[in-house]
């Protein structure tokens, strides 16, 4: 550590010296004027001897100096000095920095928490899914039961396989009730996640057996509940009426899904193997509806997994063809890629469109930095002439530039503190791992690298024009020697503005277009005046008694003040539910496994009138469709249009897959109306065929999604509904309470969050292009101020010169569209999968963008070619 006190005392060691060259200095002098020696000739002669004093001074310190650093450290004050000499040319260039930086920033901490941070959990690498999917077709479908446990004692390519699936339990016996959501899951999920409980153990084999109810509950539960009490192991709590006896706590952070972050609890599949069910999932092969892990063994790779599952899933669709033709293949993929989907893709092209948003700015910066250079010509000859290498120079100016970017990256990240939580807000939870996000050490590191290379990037090339100045010239001419590149040099630099400029702002038209396009489908439905909520009918206690407990609850819940009809669905439109289901046709048999499907949805009665669903045909469900009636469904447009082409649907009868309870397997069902086609999900473009049963003829079916139609504002009936479920059973928890609206919105809130973000970076990249035109035609007529001087002398139109400033700005903006629509159909194809009903090509797109960036360019140069027409040829003649 000597050099650093060598470096923090240095000061005092210069002053030692300089202290006792001078003592030497007094005593010579002392002793010439003691042999009779004049003072004044005394100190001239000692000097004399003794040399230059200033350059023994300089050689002296260098002992303790370190040449490089000490010349940096003089270049940094320097650059400094030069900031404090032009504020107003230093606050517009970390300003444009700051808002660069800061934007890519904000961008760069959610790509860091949502792609770059590995999976919270050991080893995540190895980590993989395992979809199921059609042998024809590379579309992946959740797993049955059976095809899990056939899978788990099959393969030889994973340490530990697991499934598991999203379930909700209402937590009884405490204070109140409460709705509690939750995870079932096979025995392997602790050694294939590799995290271990913090308290307690994880599951065994002996777990999954029938009638064994344990469970894992997460920290905040155990906190929460049990105030972090460590004898709660072996405790009994109630869950939909059923005892679970507590066996673990798994440590504070541990999150699976890592996209459901409000999971309490975990348990396993012995709870889906219900011995009162005719078939219970456990053993239904046709049942798919699990998702899959596993843990790869040493030495496999995600391509021989896959090549194994797919021999597996075409092995198991030749054993069982009734249930698994549709199944006969399978897709391994790596379990982040898995849960990020197409996000990625989404993040990506907003990165690299905040990217050209700082390369924009560099280029605004290099623009003002070369203008200035124009005023340093005859200090930067004075400096060459003085000595100063040609590398010397460069380096002091790019000193400058880095510093200027280190400040406007302290602005940057200023910036990204205050807007990374507005962004989290415009995201919600339409892209998973984005709650993570946040200005940590990686994300002011990534700020700290882009400052410095921004600094490159828009200092070099002025850095190394300046550098290139003529000596002789500059010196005779007073420092204003001009450079011919330099105008060059800023109208590339403008031209490449402006492509970028362009690519930005066709992806952003692209996406609002999309956007616009998604609000304005069709829903089938009225969304307005909708409220929607949920709560669950524990099997312990209504497993007999659904479809009566139900009945008196919406005749109840229809004579509210306010509402004006009541229904109930399995499925909810815009909530992410679906399910799907085979059929058969008796008029048109196939062979079994290769039934057709459509969406399947139970409903009470009155749901489409309480939707306004238009009936296009036949009746709606009644009251009166119950087990005794005749068996019925009720199917969409889009069924009719797909298997029932040019036949009356009404009376035909189907078989679909769906049991009612009662022996001899699914009844054959009437068709007894067709509805309108329902848009589920809020970016389906294309309508599905659907299949509608009545609840009421499905008693061993639960539970119901309420949705009612109000007079008034939805969100007012909220208190009376809850009191409403709470006079029926206090036990039942009121939970998702929410306007159909909301639920609409959130299902656009991908698509929402990448029109803003992207309109948001094109609108300050065309800002920024335009304040660079508007600077490089200002600086153009200010040079070209004695040449339009003369042209005015010598009779030119005042129009004429405008018109003269204005094309040179056309042809700047012609060349910079034409390279930024080249560049535009090349990188179209990256936004193909988030767009919706819009070609990456859309020629009106392109054709607004050219139009409004050309319009925009030449109203930026307008500003300069009025003050080129107002010249007055004397003084820019005397100027001179």
């Amino acid at each position: 550590m000597g050099w650093l006190r060598h470096l923090f005392t240095r000061r005092r060691r210069y002053n030692e010296l300089s202290e006792s060259i001078r003592e030497h200095l007094e005593e010579k002098i002392a002793y010439l004027t003691d042999h009779g020696m004049a003072r004044e000739q005394a100190e001239h002669a000692a000097r004399r001897e003794f040399g230059n004093v200033t350059r023994i001074e300089e050689r002296g310190r260098e002992v303790w100096q370190w040449p490089t650093v000490e010349s940096i450290l003089a270049d940094l004050k320097y650059a400094t000095r030069q900031m404090r000499k032009a504020p107003g040319f230093s606050v517009v260039v970390v300003v444009i920095l700051a808002l660069g930086i800061g934007a890519n920033t904000t961008v760069f901490s959610i790509v860091d928490a949502v792609i770059l941070r590995p999976l919270p959990f050991a080893q995540p690498q190895k980590l993989v899914e395992v979809k199921g999917s059609e042998e024809q077709h590379f579309e992946s479908s959740d797993v049955s039961y059976p095809d899990f446990f056939d899978w788990r004692v099959q393969e030889r390519s994973f340490e530990h396989l697991f499934s598991y699936h999203d379930t909700s339990e209402t937590l009884t016996g405490r204070d109140r009730p409460l709705r509690l959501d939750g995870e079932v899951v096979s025995w392997e999920m602790i050694p294939t996640l590799g995290v271990s409980p913090e308290l307690g153990r994880g599951f065994s084999p002996e777990d999954e057996r029938r009638g064994s109810r344990v469970i894992l509950i997460s920290n905040s539960f155990w906190k929460i509940q049990f105030a972090g009490d460590r004898s709660v192991l072996g405790r009994s709590i109630s869950l939909g009426g059923n005892p679970y006896t507590i066996i673990g706590v798994m440590p504070a952070g541990f999150r699976f899904p890592v996209t459901q972050s409000k999971n309490s609890f975990w348990t396993t599949l012995a709870v889906d193997e219900d011995p009162s069910e005719i078939r219970p999932p456990t053993v239904n092969r046709g049942v798919h509806f699990l998702t899959v892990i596993g843990r790869l063994k040493p030495g496999v790779t995600v391509a021989q997994a896959d090549q194994e599952m797919k021999a597996l899933a075409a092995s198991l669709s030749k054993q069982y063809p009734e249930t698994n033709t549709r199944h006969g293949s399978a897709w391994v993929q790596g379990e982040l890629a898995s849960v990020l989907g197409d996000t990625s893709t989404l993040l990506l092209v907003a990165l690299s469109a905040v990217t050209l948003v700082l390369l924009i700015a560099c280029g605004n910066i290099a623009n003002l930095m070369l203008a200035r250079m124009r005023e340093r010509y005859r200090e930067i000859a004075m400096r060459t002439a003085l000595g100063a290498d040609r590398i010397r120079i460069v380096r002091q100016l790019l000193l400058e530039s880095l510093l200027l970017g280190i400040v406007g990256g302290i602005g940057g990240c200023l910036l990204a503190f205050i807007c990374t939580p507005a962004v989290l807000r415009l995201i919600g939870d339409s892209v998973p791992r984005a709650a993570d996000a946040g200005v940590d050490l990686p994300v002011l590191g990534f700020a700290l690298g882009v400052s410095l290379l921004s600094g490159v990037v828009f200092g070099m090339i002025p850095a190394l024009t300046a550098s290139k100045t003529d000596l002789v010239s500059t010196l005779k001419e007073g420092g204003y020697s001009d450079i011919p590149s330099h105008d060059w040099l800023r109208s590339i630099v403008i031209v490449g503005q402006v492509g970028l400029g362009i690519v930005l702002t066709v992806g952003a038209g692209l996406l609002i277009t999309s956007f616009i396009k998604l609000t304005r489908m069709d829903e089938g439905f009225t969304p307005d005046h909708l409220l929607t909520f949920t709560f669950d009918l524990p099997d312990s206690a209504y497993k007999d008694t659904h479809p009566q407990f139900y009945r008196q609850y919406f005749e109840k819940l229809r004579a509210l003040p306010g509402v004006r009809s009541a229904a109930g669905a399995h499925n909810l439109p815009m909530t992410d539910d679906l399910a799907m289901i085979g059929f058969e046709n008796p008029e048109h048999p196939v062979p079994k496994g290769q039934q057709p499907t459509a969406d399947l949805t139970f409903v009470s009665s009155d749901y489409f009138r309480t939707l306004q669903v238009p009936l296009l045909q036949g009746r709606e469900f009644a009251d009166s469709d119950d087990m005794k009636a005749p068996q019925v469904m009720i199917v969409n447009l889009a069924f009719t249009q797909q298997f029932l082409p040019g036949e009356d649907a009404l009376g035909k009868r189907l078989k679909p897959g769906a049991t009612n309870g009662i022996p001899g397997g699914p009844p054959l069902r009437e068709i007894v109306g067709v509805v309108g086609n329902i848009r589920h999900f809020g970016t389906q473009s294309e309508m599905p065929p659907a299949i509608y049963l009545p609840v009421s003829q499905l008693p061993n079916w639960c539970c119901l999604r309420s949705v009612i139609r109000t007079s008034v504002d939805p969100m007012s009936l909220e208190p009376a509904v809850r009191q409403l479920v709470s006079s029926m059973d206090p036990n039942l928890p009121l939970t998702e309470v929410r306007t159909m609206d909301d639920l609409l919105s959130l299902q656009l809130a991908q698509p929402r969050f990448a029109m803003i973000l992207l309109g948001s970076f094109a609108g300050l990249a065309l800002l920024l292009t335009m304040v660079g035109l508007y600077g490089v035609m200002a600086y153009s007529v200010s040079r070209r101020a004695r040449e339009i001087g003369v042209r005015l002398a010598l009779g030119a139109q005042r129009s004429a010169v405008m018109r003269m400033v204005l094309h040179d700005a056309a042809v700047l903006l012609l060349v910079g569209i034409s390279l930024g629509v080249a560049a535009s159909f090349a990188s179209a194809s990256v936004l193909k999968t988030t767009l919706y009903g819009v070609n990456p090509h859309d020629p009106l797109v392109l054709t607004v963008v050219c139009i409004s960036v050309a319009l925009t360019g030449l109203l930026a140069a307008y500003i300069p070619s009025i003050r080129a027409a107002s010249i007055d040829p004397m003084k820019a003649l005397r100027s001179e």
